[in-house]
């Protein structure tokens, strides 16, 4: 074909089922016309760079005329006459205008099954909450004194927010500095603005929790525990009759003396399911810990009696069912409610696994042992590395600790 006609093109021949015929202009050298077989007509540039065949498509004819496909097949061929692929630099373009919301999604993608359901749900809730407003914001367009002052605005509601919220922010631009490249594999976001916060120290301080439930207290907290059941709080409804209620109380009373006495961490404990449990070995493993640890713990007389009593009155797959008993349980905030109530003593769930290294700390238990307990790791001790850790060296220790709880409660 000479140069390209409307009339030309309007009467070119449909080639067979699974063909396709390709046209060049003669004023444009470069410049093609593709037709398939279901008659589809697409204008393209046709380029060798760095000696290889690029196609790029530059729109679908006759929603393209011919007149703006040469215009934009000259741009493309200029392009290419530097050695550039229209082609990457297409996505780089793109990569150049890629939102907030758009890194926070590829993030959460490419950290797969590395990040758990509930950090991923913490990272949402926390971008929802203060970072919404920028979802729409090209990365390139957030700068330093916009990180500086939206730092601030939160800090006023809640410093540790605050730096919660930036530590997210701070982490995305760290992976969009790593993920997103030009066509020469140079990175395209090349500063994270979050780095201001460091430079003028704005950082705010955060004190860390160290609540526990006190020695002297385990008594009245314990009773308090094994009242919930039979507590008028859970056996009134709203209509103040003395019909019992559906709710938690049994299965919070044992999950927070579980809790209290292994030291696992919540969603530890409340995802157990009755293969984690090993009733030959007295024992139980996890294999989906936070910090991708298998955790094995031995378990003491009293609390094998408690999975076993548990065992026998449930049909769940958890050893801490929810209302469905294919399920887990998910809250247990209004239990914990009730349970400072009748105790007048105020705890959290993460506090009973502090009571418990607490305990174990006071008992003189070694350092590797304590960490083997609580399933901590310390990448900068060489030496844990070549401590043999087996389950059974543990169970003295978690006697120990079981043994003097008890011993304050009765």
């Amino acid at each position: 074909m000479n140069n390209f006609t409307v009339k030309q093109i309007d009467v070119l021949p449909i080639p067979s089922k699974g063909k396709r015929s390709i046209y060049y202009d003669g004023n444009v050298k470069g410049l093609a016309l593709r037709l398939t077989s279901t008659g589809t007509k697409t204008f393209l540039t046709i380029k060798r760079v760095n000696g290889k065949k690029v196609f790029t498509t530059l729109g679908h004819y006759p929603s393209m005329t011919i007149q703006q496909a040469r215009k934009q097949a000259r741009a493309t061929l200029n392009i290419i006459s530097d050695g550039i692929n229209p082609n990457t630099k297409s996505k780089e373009d793109k990569l150049k205008k890629i939102t907030l919301k758009q890194v926070l999604d590829d993030y959460i993608t490419s950290r797969g099954t590395n990040l758990k359901a509930n950090t991923t749900k913490n990272y949402l809730g926390t971008y929802n909450g203060y970072l919404k407003d920028w979802g729409n914001k090209e990365l390139l367009n957030i700068n330093r004194d916009m990180v500086e002052k939206r730092h601030r605005k939160i800090t006023k509601q809640s410093p540790t927010r605050a730096n919660t919220t930036m530590r997210l922010l701070r982490a995305l631009f760290n992976y969009a500095m790593g993920e997103y490249e030009d066509a020469k594999h140079n990175p395209i976001i090349l500063h994270n603005p979050v780095s201001r916060l460091s430079h003028v120290k704005a950082w705010n301080r955060e004190k860390r929790k160290q609540t526990i439930i006190k020695t002297h207290e385990l008594k009245t907290w314990w009773s308090a525990i094994h009242e919930l059941p039979t507590h008028e709080l859970n056996t009134k409804n709203i209509h103040g009759t003395n019909q019992k209620q559906p709710n938690h109380s049994e299965t919070a009373r044992d999950f927070f003396i579980f809790v209290l006495m292994t030291g696992l961490r919540r969603r530890e404990a409340s995802n157990l399911t009755w293969a984690n449990i090993d009733f030959k070995n007295r024992g139980l493993t996890i294999e989906n810990t936070k910090n991708h640890e298998t955790h094995s713990l031995p378990l003491t007389d009293y609390l094998m009696g408690l999975l076993n009593k548990r065992q026998a009155d449930t049909d769940s797959l958890f050893v801490f069912e929810g209302n469905d008993p294919n399920k887990p349980i998910n809250t247990l905030q209004k239990q914990v409610v009730k349970a400072r109530i009748i105790s007048d003593i105020y705890f959290s769930i993460h506090d009973l696994r502090r009571t418990f290294i607490t305990i174990a700390e006071s008992l003189s238990i070694r350092e590797y042992t304590l960490k083997r307990l609580m399933n901590h790791k310390n990448g900068r001790d060489v030496t844990a590395g070549y401590i043999i850790k087996e389950i059974e060296s543990l169970r003295q220790p978690m006697e120990r600790i079981g043994s003097f709880i008890l011993g304050q409660v009765k």
